[in-house]
């Protein structure tokens, strides 16, 4: 029997008329409703918790929540979170306010285990929507492609593709380099060297490495492309996007595949952006 000293009705209630968040006194009594829990409460408390999140924007806030939320047994949370994952995807994964709740699954094999245990009753639906928000988070953090395999929907793996013979040879050098030392910007950090004018003149290089697989180092085609819709995208964007068009057709379809399997948002702006050409 659950160690509950707390009034559930009470506690929701009180939880109830200030989780809009409106004010900084809201802020501070929200926070405290959630250290007063321990994790030793009934599991309402945590279903409580994940119907809590209601705002796209919360300013920090919810790190008390999500302190709150992983107080519970580790077979608690994982069973609870698989079992809530479609319903909080379809309601909050809109604005980003699902993974950050969901993060140690990965890396914790009993609360990993209690997730796959209470996935195999998701329906034809929720699993569709569920796997659809892994394969996102996927992107992010590779960790999530264990729980896709072992949800039997693996990542299909990209071969790394040998350096093009045409490059010439401090091209070829710099991404032999690259890949020889590794790490996670291994290949992102060979561009974006100096200024405007070096930036332009690396330009051909950045796109000839957006047009090549490069195998477990996939997810640096979005690190290398921040600066194109960061701080280069009112000088080195446009320039870009000009280049772009003169590409043979299978070269921009390659470099419009890359893009869009780490960032959905770049690849809908670039695609957007040549059409209004």
């Amino acid at each position: 029997m659950a160690d509950n000293k707390i009034d559930f009705n009470e506690w929701s209630e009180k939880l109830e008329t200030v989780w809009k968040l409106k004010t900084d006194k809201d802020c501070k009594t929200f926070s405290e409703l959630m250290y007063m829990l321990t994790g030793k409460e009934d599991i309402q408390f945590a279903e409580k918790l994940i119907d809590t999140v209601k705002l796209a924007e919360d300013y920090g806030v919810y790190e008390s929540l999500f302190n709150a939320l992983w107080a519970f047994s580790e077979s608690k949370i994982g069973q609870l979170l698989a079992k809530r994952l479609p319903e909080f995807q379809r309601r909050m994964g809109k604005y980003d306010q699902v993974l950050r709740f969901y993060l140690p699954i990965p890396t914790d094999s009993k609360i990993l285990d209690a997730f796959l245990e209470e996935a195999k009753k998701w329906d034809v639906s929720d699993k569709r929507t569920a796997i659809s928000a892994i394969k996102k988070w996927s992107v992010e953090d590779e960790e999530w492609e264990i729980v896709l395999e072992k949800l039997g929907k693996p990542i299909t793996k990209t071969t790394e593709e040998p350096i093009p013979e045409e490059w010439s040879e401090s091209w070829k050098k710099r991404l032999e380099r690259g890949r020889k030392e590794g790490g996670e910007f291994c290949i992102s950090n060979l561009t974006w060297k100096g200024g405007k004018k070096e930036w332009l003149e690396d330009l051909d290089f950045l796109i000839e490495l957006l047009a090549l697989n490069h195998g477990k180092n996939w997810r640096q085609i979005d690190t290398m492309t921040n600066p194109l819709w960061g701080f280069a995208k009112t000088t080195i964007y446009p320039e870009f996007v000009s280049r772009f068009t003169s590409l043979p057709k299978d070269k921009q379809e390659k470099i419009l595949q890359n893009i869009k399997k780490c960032n959905q948002l770049k690849y809908k702006k670039l695609v957007k952006d040549l059409e209004n050409l």
